[in-house]
């Protein structure tokens, strides 16, 4: 993260929720089905 200078990270996983502080910024951990639902819909 601190590479591409982005303060906030995804992981997907399969069953894991959480988020993760750390000195540069926040690493979000969502499940693949929490993913795929808040997928902007493509045109």
């Amino acid at each position: 993260m601190v590479e591409l200078a982005a303060a906030e990270g995804t992981i997907v996983t399969w069953r894991t929720d959480e988020t993760i502080p750390v000195g540069f910024g926040t690493i979000h951990v969502i499940p693949v089905w929490r993913f795929l639902l808040e997928m902007e819909p493509r045109t």
